[in-house]
């Protein structure tokens, strides 16, 4: 049977499904209402966008202004300007002449306004070169500490030993010549063991004469280097006469003096002494401040000397209290 509400109902649906589709296909067609249409020029009116805008500015010239006077604050203020020198590794040289040399650089000034001595504008290549040209230096490190010091690490090159033997004290250079006689040495450096002798003449008179069976040479170390300055102490236990201009010792022992001298005085726990030569071979003695010695040759690899020494003082010997060391045969060591 015909029921014309049910169709009826069915139509109303289609039909509302149509209008649908219809109005999602021409959504760009639906009539604007008038409230859309572009509002016109309003002297009074301001755009949104004119407000951030404005805020920006304001943010980049406050930025601006922190970072400029964060930059004045870094270049001239008194906390970051280099007051406090360190200068390690003095010997010889004075350390008023070394740091008045350090001012002379931090004095100038970088680009026309920074200082010189300000922590962020210091140059510290250029300090370690002026040292070196200035003194005689084998090396130089120089770090800067923050906010206002300054470390320099040095270790100044030695020219000159000073050479006793047994009668006088003299400068020697490099090539074991004499340059300078310093002074005699004192009767007090010499301790003479002596013994009594009897003895009976022609006439058969008893004499008794005291004769001196040994003689042992101590140089007074800390008042010649405090004198004559902190060089390497050389015993030469041949007596060799001074005289100006002629060799005493070989260029090579004179060198492997130094060397020695050098390396023993960057351990911490020992300290050195003088030198005491044998013959002209490479052998000598190294006589150490609490009185032990190393035995060494001055003329084979001081290096791999050292590295034993080093090694055996870590490793094997934990006290000082020992005779010595014999480091004269490569690859072996000896001690008492």
């Amino acid at each position: 049977m015909f029921n014309h509400h049910r169709l009826k109902r069915k139509w109303g649906r289609g039909v509302k499904r149509a209008s649908n589709l219809i109005r999602v296909r021409n959504h760009d067609k639906i009539l604007k209402d008038f409230s859309w249409h572009r509002r016109k020029n309003n002297p009074f009116w301001r755009d949104e966008n004119d407000k951030l805008n404005w805020k920006r500015i304001i943010e980049i010239t406050l930025l601006t202004i922190c970072l400029v006077g964060t930059l004045i604050l870094m270049i001239f203020a008194p906390i970051f300007r280099i007051n406090f020198i360190q200068i390690n590794g003095l010997q010889r040289i004075k350390y008023s002449e070394m740091k008045n040399s350090i001012n002379g650089v931090l004095n100038y000034h970088r680009f026309l306004l920074c200082p010189g001595a300000n922590y962020f504008f210091i140059n510290i290549n250029e300090v370690g070169e002026v040292l070196k040209e200035k003194f005689s230096l084998s090396s130089v490190v120089v770090k800067k500490s923050f906010p206002n010091k300054l470390l320099v690490e040095l270790q100044e090159k030695i020219s000159t030993i000073i050479y006793d033997n047994g009668v006088e004290y003299s400068y020697l250079d490099t090539e074991g010549r004499p340059v300078e006689i310093l002074k005699k040495v004192g009767d007090d450096e010499w301790k003479e063991k002596k013994t009594t002798v009897t003895s009976t003449d022609a006439t058969g008179k008893e004499i008794t004469e005291v004769k001196v069976i040994n003689r042992q040479h101590n140089p007074k170390l800390k008042e010649v280097t405090a004198e004559f300055g902190d060089y390497p102490l050389v015993f030469d236990e041949r007596g060799i006469t001074t005289t100006i201009g002629e060799a005493l010792l070989q260029k090579e022992t004179v060198v492997g003096i130094i060397e020695w001298f050098n390396k023993i005085n960057t351990l911490n726990k020992i300290k050195i002494g003088y030198f005491i030569i044998k013959n002209e071979l490479g052998e000598a003695e190294i006589k150490m401040g609490d009185g032990w010695i190393i035995r060494t040759n001055l003329k084979k690899d001081i290096a791999n000397q050292f590295n034993e020494l080093q090694y055996l003082l870590k490793n094997k010997i934990k006290s000082y209290k020992i005779n010595y060391i014999d480091l004269r045969f490569p690859g072996k060591a000896y001690w008492q």
